[in-house]
């Protein structure tokens, strides 16, 4: 333990460098301590991070989960002034005695776990602290701890204490982890809705309730987000309902799980999980159950479902109830108008026009302690933007904008997971270890402009998103070795394996894995280790959940989003084609021109702009265009009917679902230029959703397997390289 001096000189270090109140990466106030000498080992300790966080008087620290193992990680600097007792300890005071101290010594207590408990019994923060500590004080001198082997319980007069083992003890130095369950229903007035639901669901043989580390309140808040996003009494893939948790912010590492399917199976009193093999692939089939109990009354499932989105009561309005910093305003109008000053009203008003619409939505999303919802404006090149709020200690306001400007998740993005989950080393030598091991295959478009093994890199990228969205990221026991099916086999049809070993989090390369090698199973070295860390070994991504993800059904209506097509993606039509619909317009004719000849991308992609605007004010263009389509559309209908392998099932990873895809001949009836992309909906009809080039077609039919079509072929396929992963 820090002296007072000790601490004192650590904050007037740190002050020296960051602002207050202010959101700092863990890893720049890592780096600054250490260029000034103030190594952790200086003070008995073994990681920085075990350092920091035992300043608690000045410092508080959060998670943002990601959808990866490893959740970005920030400090906020507090104001402080040091006292003779060292200040306090997360916000209760100095009367704590010994008891007390020993508690929390061994047990890391999530501040959003006391709020709930708070909420839950109408309690002040300062009486929670007091009953936990004190209960598990009585229950340890009468013998009333019970032990569970992996984890500990003990009652309070409102709840069931549950300290599980912490899985940041290495850096946090507490064995034990805080949660806590609600009791049987109580009867009266205080009794909880959801209660004799939440009794029935949970009873084991015996009458008595099952152990959950998640409070009623968590279970409520996941149950309410599936049921925004996804039908209730349908078996679902697991896959769709780990989007709609990650996407809601109910990540596995915001409960402390390491893997999704832990998460689900404490959600058995509104979730079946079965197990399914499909394809020849096992896979999670999960179906959510209606509780009547935990809906909100009188409101639609779709309002209720959305209202769950927001737990903390947000104000009406913006104006006079939120403050709005100049600082984070000017780095908003920077991103919109490219100057760093204050923005117009004209701007002001629409930030304050898109927290309304979000405020009566309810569409807001969890990051962190900050409540984000999206603005309907757009950065100069292009991106979506959002803004998030977060509560203040002022007297006169309770909320304040942090942030507003362009959406950067990038860790929700799936080409990046991989590189979010190990360190691969460089990508080239990467790919080519796979390639050499794989059957043999074109990973490359002809005449490519990209770097070598372009399909190869997109392929295991969403491939691994998937896997994670499955759960089938294999992690042994003892957290020294992961693996995941690559789905790809050696040229003996055996299937291939990425390996990744454990490495120091405060490593070089700021992940837990570091690649190893790929191997087959009991291959030599690797293999073996493989074998003998799993069993079963890991499985590869499932995709087909019926039979229409296969086979393209003629009977049914297809009906297709023009608008969409000829006009958001018109960069994705063949520029002749373009330029035959437009004869006659000379504007349209001049705009294809200097598309043909530019050299910078962003130039041509303005053109297309201005060039789909046109096409969108002159109905005489877009019919042309229109009618040129649907009689593309129709000749891909006559070709299924002849060979039904022309409809090329494909997976769509930043929708996660899946589709078909048909041929669009546009120029000449014998060769395909692009691919119309269906969906079928709810109604049994199909949707013709978007428009892809055969690059991008080729890419996201892959990820199933090598397509096999006359007439999408990696080896006819001009690359032009203006590949997007969106």
């Amino acid at each position: 333990m820090m002296d007072l001096n000790e601490k004192s000189y650590i904050y007037q270090l740190l002050t020296q460098r960051f602002p207050t109140e202010t959101e700092i990466p863990l890893s720049s106030i890592s780096l600054w301590m250490t260029k000034n000498g103030a190594y952790s080992r200086n003070y008995g300790y073994i990681k920085m991070k075990s350092l920091l966080l035992d300043l608690p008087e000045f410092l508080t620290f959060y998670e943002i989960p990601n959808g990866t193992i490893n959740p970005e990680q920030y400090v906020v600097l507090h104001h402080w002034q040091p006292g003779s007792d060292g200040g306090s300890y997360d916000g209760y005071d100095e009367g704590y005695d010994e008891a007390d101290a020993s508690f929390y010594s061994l047990v890391n207590v999530p501040s959003k776990s006391t709020a709930a408990y708070a909420a839950l019994f109408n309690m002040t923060l300062e009486d929670v602290y007091d009953e936990i500590a004190q209960a598990f004080e009585e229950a340890r001198a009468s013998g009333a701890l019970e032990d569970g082997g992996s984890c500990l319980r003990y009652t309070t007069p409102h709840a069931t204490v549950i300290l599980t083992e912490n899985r940041y003890q290495e850096m946090d130095g507490r064995p034990w982890h805080f949660s806590f369950e609600s009791p049987l229903p109580r009867t009266g007035p205080a009794a909880s809705p959801a209660a004799p639901a939440m009794q029935a669901a949970h009873a084991a043989p015996g009458g008595i309730p099952a152990a959950s580390p998640l409070s009623e309140q968590d279970r409520r808040e996941i149950y309410l987000a599936l049921c925004a996003a996804l039908p209730l009494e349908e078996k679902l893939h697991m896959a769709r309902v780990s989007l709609v948790l990650n996407e809601s912010g109910h990540t596995k590492e915001r409960y402390g799980f390491q893997k999704m399917k832990e998460l689900l199976r404490c959600l058995t009193d509104f979730l079946t999980l079965d197990d399914a093999v499909m394809g020849g692939v096992p896979q999670t089939l999960i179906t959510i159950h209606a509780v009547p109990a935990w809906s909100y009354p009188h409101r639609p499932a779709a309002i209720h479902a959305n209202a769950a989105k927001i737990s903390l009561p947000l104000p009406l309005e913006m104006d006079g109830t939120i403050l709005l910093p100049p600082k984070t305003l000017a780095k908003l109008n920077l991103e919109v108008t490219g100057a760093e000053e204050q923005p117009s009203g004209e701007l002001l008003g629409d930030l304050r026009e898109s927290y309304r619409k979000a405020r009566q939505s309810g569409d807001f999303r969890r990051r962190g302690d900050a409540y984000v919802f999206s603005l309907n404006i757009t950065a100069l090149n292009g991106a979506p933007m959002v803004a998030s709020l977060k509560e203040t200690n002022a007297a006169n306001v309770r909320w304040y904008l942090n942030f507003a400007g362009a959406d950067r998740r990038e860790a929700n993005i799936p080409c990046k997971m991989l590189e979010r989950f190990a360190f691969l080393g460089s990508w080239p030598s990467f790919l080519e270890e796979l390639a050499k091991k794989a059957l043999p295959e074109p990973w490359d478009f002809e005449g490519s402009t990209q770097k070598e093994y372009f399909i190869l890199q997109k392929y295991i990228q969403y491939t691994f998103y998937r896997l994670q969205l499955e759960d089938k990221i294999c992690i042994s026991e003892d957290k020294s070795f992961a693996a995941f099916n690559t789905g790809l086999v050696s040229p003996y049809y055996d299937d291939i394996y990425a390996c990744f070993e454990a490495q120091d989090d405060d490593g070089e390369y700021q992940t837990q894995w570091r690649f190893l090698e790929f191997c087959t199973a009991a291959g030599r070295g690797t293999g073996k280790k493989l074998v003998e860390y799993f069993n079963p070994l890991p499985q590869p991504a499932s995709y087909f959940e019926r039979r229409g993800d296969l086979l393209f059904d003629l009977e049914k209506e297809l009906h297709t989003d023009y608008e969409h097509i000829l006009l958001d993606n018109i960069s994705r039509l063949p520029l002749d084609f373009i330029r035959e619909e437009c004869r006659g317009a000379e504007e349209a004719q001049e705009l294809i021109d200097e598309i043909e000849d530019g050299q910078d991308w962003a130039a041509r992609k303005r053109f297309y702009r201005q060039l789909s605007d046109l096409i969108a004010s002159t109905p005489r263009l877009f019919n042309r265009m229109r009618n040129r389509l649907e009689d593309a559309i129709e000749l891909a209908r006559k070709q299924v009917r002849w060979n039904f392998k022309t409809a090329i099932p494909c997976y769509f990873p930043t929708r996660n679902v899946m589709s078909l895809m048909l041929p669009l001949a546009l120029q000449n009836d014998n060769r395909a230029d692009a691919a119309l992309v269906v969906e079928l909906t709810s109604s049994g009809n199909y949707q013709g959703q978007t428009i892809l080039t055969l690059q991008q077609a080729y890419l996201d039919g892959r990820l199933l397997c090598r397509p096999n079509s006359e007439w999408l072929d990696s080896e006819t396929i001009y690359s032009d390289g203006d590949y997007d992963d969106d």
